[in-house]
């Protein structure tokens, strides 16, 4: 029997991946970890509130636990936050892996450790304007970027000659129902939903529309991170796998497909506090590797994405006014 970890549960992409791992290893153990209480938790899946940084509840728990499988997602995932709150980001994003590695290799079991990190790392390798492959050297720009880049460091290198199978897994832009408002499509279906009721005038306020981004649904990214852990006893020695669909899309085509959904007429309004100067025009990446491996590939139409992420914007709105 596998039993798997999965860190960041209670966030917007670990909510996505308890149900899709009970699915895809019903006869399994799973255990989801965050940092809040969180409600919705699938039958079959037991979910905790805990600290990783407090590396003691972190070695008492994984002790106890004894993981063979870890999807580490737990970080601080706004850019934006994380420039603003840099110790604390580098506290998390750097200190939590630190911690469950150290707690790993002191359990002693073998342990599959995948973890996030993010096409972020990239960083200025992307204006040479040519897809990212797991070869292109990571060039990171800002705190989020760079305290990835280090944890992948620790994640390839302090495992060497341990018990621990390392993973890293770079997914790119990825959207859907219940992301923070933070990241600009969930932003622009936020805004657009309050427009329809009449919360706020109907214009959407942005950034810079035309940065072109490699999006996925969120779905077809826990795809890929169920098919990694499936796979991963078959890989030959410590891996490194983007996730993306190598088409880059500009943010504009994104807000242009949420104001086709709308229910009335949205303007747009740039708004230059929500641009970032170190923004790089185009990141893409390429995927090959990743689907050489497991076979995965990515399913599902942006156009839907957009749908579910404005209805689930509407559903909130409904339920906040019930």
């Amino acid at each position: 029997m596998r039993r798997i970890l999965v860190t960041g549960a209670s966030g917007f992409v670990g909510g996505h991946v308890l149900q899709r791992v009970r699915d895809a290893f019903a006869s399994d153990e799973i255990l989801g970890v965050g940092r809040r209480t969180f409600l919705n938790v699938p039958d079959g899946v037991s979910y905790e509130r805990l600290d990783l940084i407090d590396s003691i509840a972190v070695a008492r728990r994984i002790s106890t636990f004894q993981p063979t499988d870890v999807l580490h997602l737990a970080a601080e995932s706004s850019i934006v936050r994380a420039d603003r709150s840099k110790f604390d980001t580098w506290r998390l994003n750097f200190g939590a892996v630190y911690n469950l590695i150290d707690a790993l290799e002191q359990a002693g079991k073998p342990c599959i450790f995948a973890f996030v990190s993010s096409s972020e790392v990239y960083g200025r390798a992307f204006i040479g304007g040519c897809p990212a492959t797991e070869q292109t050297a990571p060039q990171p720009t800002n705190a989020y970027a760079r305290s990835k880049r280090l944890s992948e460091q620790l994640v390839l290198k302090s495992t060497e000659g341990t018990c621990l199978k390392p993973i890293v897994l770079r997914p790119f832009n990825h959207i859907g129902p219940g992301q923070d408002l933070a990241f600009a499509i969930a932003s622009f279906a936020h805004q657009i939903a309050l427009a329809e009721v009449g919360q706020r005038p109907p214009f959407v306020e942005v950034g810079n529309l035309s940065a072109q981004r490699d999006f996925l649904d969120v779905s077809d990214v826990v795809g890929a991170y169920i098919k990694i852990i499936q796979y991963a006893e078959r890989f030959d020695g410590p891996q490194t796998f983007n996730i993306c669909s190598g088409v880059p899309r500009s943010i504009e085509s994104m807000l242009t497909g949420l104001r086709g959904l709308a229910q009335i007429d949205i303007e747009v309004r740039r708004d230059p506090t929500r641009s970032r100067h170190s923004e790089v025009p185009l990141a893409f990446g390429d995927a090959r590797h990743l689907r050489q491996a497991t076979g995965w590939t990515p399913k599902i139409d942006l156009t839907v994405s957009l749908a579910r992420i404005l209805e689930d914007a509407r559903t909130k709105l409904a339920d906040a006014g019930s």
